[in-house]
């Protein structure tokens, strides 16, 4: 029988995302699977308007990666954790961050072409 595959390739369970939750907000309540989504160790809870998601990080990264941000907002901060020590997993912060900013340089250059991308730049050079 093959092995069983789970979302970002390890199984994330209610216990230890409970014991982050905690960690991170001082309270798991409320902390059930997410019921939006059939795959294994999602998990979300709500705390007055904050919306909390708890989940594998599917980029593969072997973290484990939380959500949150308000119900009416479109924006949420996100946080990579150690998986193995619950501990905040900096390296993979950065990258993605990096890569994030990358594809927003991207974005702005395919979106106004080289030509106005390169005299801004130059604008801005020039007066630093």
């Amino acid at each position: 029988m093959p092995k069983k595959s789970y979302p970002g390739g390890f199984r994330l369970t209610l216990k230890t995302a409970r014991a982050l939750a905690v960690q991170e907000f001082g309270t798991a309540k409320g902390l059930e699977p997410d019921r939006g989504t059939d795959l294994e160790g999602y998990f979300r809870m709500q705390m007055g308007n904050l919306c909390v998601s708890i989940q594998p990080d599917i980029g593969m990264s072997g973290c484990i990666v939380i959500y949150a941000g308000p119900s009416t907002a479109s924006h949420t901060c996100v946080g990579y954790f150690n998986r193995e020590t619950l501990e905040p997993d900096y390296d993979t912060m950065d990258k993605y961050e990096r890569q994030e900013k990358r594809e927003a340089l991207e974005q702005w250059v395919f979106g106004g072409g080289p030509e106005p991308c390169h005299k801004l730049i130059d604008e801005v050079w020039n007066r630093g």
